[in-house]
């Protein structure tokens, strides 16, 4: 198991071509769930753990990890599906805003690479399902059905009020106000997120769920703009994007905005869980402006000061 995870950042550099790594793992039920290999650390069989008293039933405990205690999570309880047997049970180890947590899953299958164009979101039955935690659905070559979980949905259910002390500290900057965005993120959590720190900086936005979506909406402003014989800018702002998306990823997304000399000098923010210098070094590359890398709402209002607001705000 621990040769699927021996080179994170070259499985990383898949993005540029639009590709990624699937970990299928099972939850003892007849379906085959999905991870992107990106956000995993390790994979192990279940460790020796202490439990915390009067915590969340979904929380079975806390791992110690090379000295490094790690929160351990009944991934079938946590998405309503009931307890996951721990016979035979698998640990994956992932990382999520700089931050690891193991989840408990009943067996792993194996690692498939497919292009992003592959990847799509889910309809929206199966997206109400789960508690919600599905964020996109591929197909193998066999006709199963591989059910992606948005593994931060999951983190907020189990943490509500991660998030909610930061956004009373947001402080409205008046060169921001009425300035408009545009979000591509298939995270209906990182959705939310984003939204509220804009609302409270008096940003305008649009939200999108996939990179190919995100670029049809900023081909149509520029249309739009060149029929009217505005500016871009009456239109569009900034983009703010995921790295991880389906139909199309962000630093795809990233590449085709930059061939395209109608978005010279766009500013394009990537924001994502995703940990890693690799990255960063790819969206560079591709020619993302700046990135978001840990969400925090200030964070965000600062490259958002930077690199949009208006002068003298």
């Amino acid at each position: 198991m621990s040769k699927w995870m021996a080179e994170i950042d070259q499985r990383t550099r898949l993005a540029g071509a639009n590709k990624m790594e699937l970990l299928m793992f099972h939850l003892g039920t007849d379906e085959i769930y999905g991870i992107n290999v990106f956000k995993i650390r390790e994979v192990m069989k279940i460790q020796p753990m202490t439990k915390i008293p009067n915590s969340d039933s979904r929380i079975l405990g806390i791992v110690n990890l090379r000295g490094e205690n790690i929160a351990m999570v009944d991934l079938k309880q946590a998405i309503g599906l009931g307890t996951l047997d721990h016979e035979g049970a698998k640990l994956i180890i992932t990382e999520y805003n700089d931050q690891k947590q193991g989840f408990l899953v009943s067996g792993v299958d194996r690692i498939i690479r497919m292009s992003w164009e592959r990847i799509h979101t889910p309809p929206p039955m199966l997206h109400s399902s789960r508690q919600g935690s599905v964020t996109a659905v591929t197909k193998l070559d066999d006709g199963r059905m591989v059910l992606i979980l948005d593994v931060e949905k999951i983190l907020i259910e189990l943490h509500p009020t991660l998030y909610d002390d930061m956004y009373g500290r947001v402080e409205v900057f008046p060169g921001l106000t009425g300035k408009r965005l545009l979000i591509a993120d298939d995270s209906l959590v990182a959705r939310k997120q984003i939204a509220k720190t804009l609302e409270r900086l008096g940003v305008v936005w649009e939200e999108t769920c996939t990179g190919k979506e995100a670029l049809n909406r900023l081909r149509a402003f520029a249309q739009d703009a060149e029929a009217t014989g505005q500016s871009l800018a009456t239109y569009i702002d900034a983009l703010l994007t995921d790295i991880e998306m389906p139909e199309m990823d962000g630093f795809s997304l990233t590449k085709h905005i930059r061939q395209d000399p109608r978005f010279a000098g766009l500013p394009i923010l990537m924001h994502s869980s995703l940990s890693g210098s690799c990255n960063l070094d790819k969206g560079k590359s591709v020619g993302v402006t700046d990135f978001v890398t840990k969400f925090d709402p200030n964070v965000l209002r600062e490259k958002l000061i930077q690199h949009v607001a208006t002068s003298g705000g």
